[in-house]
C-alpha cells in the first residue's frame, strides 16, 4: 500500500519513525518529505518551494492511505489534507487517517474520514 503521511515540518522527526514503522510491514512511502530542506522564507526559495508542492501534491493524489497527524500548528499539512479529501470525493481514493487530539477543523468530521487517537489504529487498520 502506498502511503503519505503528512504534519507539521517541526515533527519531521516523528514522521522518519513513522515511515520506517510502515515500511517494516512492507508498505511504501510514496514520498518522503523529511528529506526536504527547510526553505522558509518560501519567498527567498521560490524554485524549490515549487518543487515540494508539485511533489508533494502528487503524492498525496497517488497514495492509497493518507494519513494526518494533527498538531496546534502546521499549514501545509492542512492543504494536503484538503487535497486528500478532494481525491477521496471525486476518485474514490484515498483512505483518510486523522490522528491526535487537534481537532481544530471542521473537515476531520467529514464521513469519509476515520479519526484516531493514536497511530497504533492506523497500523492496526492497514
Amino acid at each position: 500500500m502506498k502511503i503519505y503521511i503528512a504534519s507539521r515540518f517541526g515533527r519531521k522527526n516523528d514522521v522518519a519513525e513513522l515511515q520506517r514503522r510502515f515500511k517494516e510491514r512492507g508498505h511504501e512511502i510514496i514520498v518522503d518529505w523529511t528529506v526536504h530542506e527547510d526553505i522558509k522564507p518560501y519567498e527567498q526559495h521560490t524554485d524549490l518551494a515549487r518543487q515540494y508542492a508539485i511533489d508533494d501534491a502528487h503524492g498525496v493524489m497517488d497514495c492509497d492511505a493518507f494519513i494526518l497527524l494533527t498538531d496546534e500548528a502546521g499549514t501545509g499539512m492542512h492543504t494536503e489534507f484538503g487535497a486528500a479529501l478532494a481525491s477521496k470525493l471525486l476518485r474514490g481514493t484515498p483512505t483518510i487517517y486523522v490522528v491526535g487530539d487537534f481537532i481544530n477543523n471542521p473537515f476531520f468530521f467529514h464521513p469519509e474520514i476515520t479519526r484516531c487517537d493514536t497511530v497504533e489504529e492506523v497500523l492496526r487498520a492497514l
